[in-house]
């Protein structure tokens, strides 16, 4: 046979070991001491819902006593966001009396009165 005259340890070659992955990077959320501190999911969430609540308050508090509906732009957020945010408008006593939806499904303004 091929290998009958082969003799001697057999050469195996060397693989170094795997290195293990790479911890994938979360948004840090800044703090008041000197140390930053690493945001959960659900804080991110609750930010980010924050910040379309804001935006909408400012709206409504810009238009407030004008007589043309409020219309607040919304293009940049989740739908699923921007439909919590209808629903806390209209649990508030607001008329929803227009959405704007882009060509890709997502809303792009909301249009209260």
């Amino acid at each position: 046979m091929l290998f009958d005259n082969v003799t001697g340890k057999s050469k195996r070659i060397p693989t170094p070991p795997m290195r293990p992955p790479e911890p994938i990077p979360r948004p840090i959320k800044p703090a008041h001491s000197e140390h930053p501190v690493l945001m959960s999911r659900s804080d991110a969430v609750k930010e980010y819902k924050d910040s379309l609540i804001a935006e909408v308050n400012e709206a409504i508090n810009q238009g407030i006593n004008t007589a043309s509906p409020i219309s607040i732009s919304v293009a940049k957020y989740n739908p699923a966001v921007v439909n919590e945010v209808i629903s806390l408008l209209t649990k508030s006593g607001w008329d929803v009396t227009g959405l704007n939806i882009d060509g890709i499904g997502s809303y792009s303004t909301i249009i209260l009165s």
